[in-house]
């Protein structure tokens, strides 16, 4: 689940950020069971640090990846894919909301200051490959101009190990504020990833920061400037 290793890319970003290229795309279209999904769901949480509400699957549960990555790709279009699929993880994974609306994916998009309009005319137009990936979305990255796919579970370490390879050297991260300031909302779980520090320092850095406010998500805080 590309929403549970949020926290590992995060730290990726920024041990290694000027020597990489990292970017999500949809997946292939695909139709999806919901109880097979929900299961999925079940074992990510109990297996990452953020916040997955398996309900989702419980009442009138999509039976297509279809709508969503369209939304995706028409945020794409307006330079805003990242921000609209956390948007999203927020919503679908972290609250276990409905996402299988259009209303609800064009009010979305305008709550991240997309163009509305375009959104509207993106959504309508965009042409989907189908397929069967069973990840949606999987991760792209590319060291050095080479392909570096991912998909389910990774850690800090697989990545770590192949830049070592490459004579990638390890960098310092940006201090908290700017993190926040680039990434926000960010999830608790990303902040003691990134800075290698436990939950309660990471809250009382957070804290300390100017300018910053939190809401919560499932019971996981987020925190924005």
């Amino acid at each position: 689940m590309s929403w549970g290793v949020q926290p590992v890319m995060k730290r990726v970003e920024e041990r290694f950020g000027e020597e990489i290229d990292l970017f999500y795309k949809p997946a292939p279209v695909r139709e999806v069971d919901p109880d097979q999904e929900k299961q999925k769901w079940i074992d990510a949480g109990q297996q990452c640090s953020m916040p997955v509400d398996p309900s989702f699957w419980d009442d009138d549960p999509p039976e297509s990846t279809e709508l969503v990555n369209k939304a995706f790709e028409a945020a794409i279009q307006q330079y805003r894919g990242m921000d609209y699929i956390r948007a999203l993880w927020r919503r679908g994974v972290a609250a276990g909301r409905d996402i299988n609306e259009e209303d609800v994916l064009i009010d979305l998009a305008s709550e991240i200051d997309l163009d509305r309009k375009r959104f509207e005319e993106d959504l309508d137009d965009v042409e989907l490959e189908i397929g069967e990936r069973g990840e949606l979305p999987f991760t792209f990255m590319e060291i050095h101009g080479n392909p570096v796919p991912k998909n389910g579970r990774v850690r800090y370490s697989d990545f770590k190990t192949q830049f070592t390879f490459q004579g990638i050297e390890e960098q310092e991260a940006q201090e908290l504020q700017g993190f926040v300031e680039e990434y926000g909302p960010v999830a608790i779980p990303e902040v003691m990833e990134v800075y290698g520090v436990q939950r309660e320092d990471a809250v009382q850095r957070l804290q300390d920061l100017n300018s910053v406010s939190s809401f919560k998500v499932n019971g996981e805080e987020f925190w924005n400037v």
